[in-house]
């Protein structure tokens, strides 16, 4: 869960751990790609956009620049419109707040 934000951060990943998902947060996309580097990689990234030091648009272009790391899936969860992201590789775009039964549906599908 990559999310600046971080009562939203904190309670999706409540919602992952709840529903048998192991869910780590980071509140920047830089954070969370320095983690991958030293990882095994996850099943399903969730992204924000709008975040300080990496934005989502920043991370999602190291993470496809990255042979180890571009087969990740990404979910983005934003409060932009869904159609100025369009151009990210994600597997789902949601708009904030999130349809938290929508998400875990995706999250099930991916891990």
């Amino acid at each position: 869960m990559v999310e600046d934000e971080s009562d939203s951060r904190e309670f999706l990943i409540q919602i992952l751990e709840i529903e048998g998902f192991r869910a780590l947060g980071f509140s920047n996309g830089a954070d969370a790609l320095d983690y991958l580097h030293q990882s095994p990689p996850p099943c399903l990234i969730v992204l924000d956009i709008l975040m300080p030091v990496m934005d989502g648009r920043q991370f999602c272009a190291a993470l496809m620049g990255d042979p180890g790391l571009a087969t990740i899936p990404v979910v983005v969860v934003t409060a932009l419109e869904p159609s100025s992201i369009r151009q990210l590789a994600a597997v789902q775009v949601f708009k904030k707040p999130v349809n938290v039964d929508a998400l875990l549906g995706v999250v099930r599908s991916n891990c």
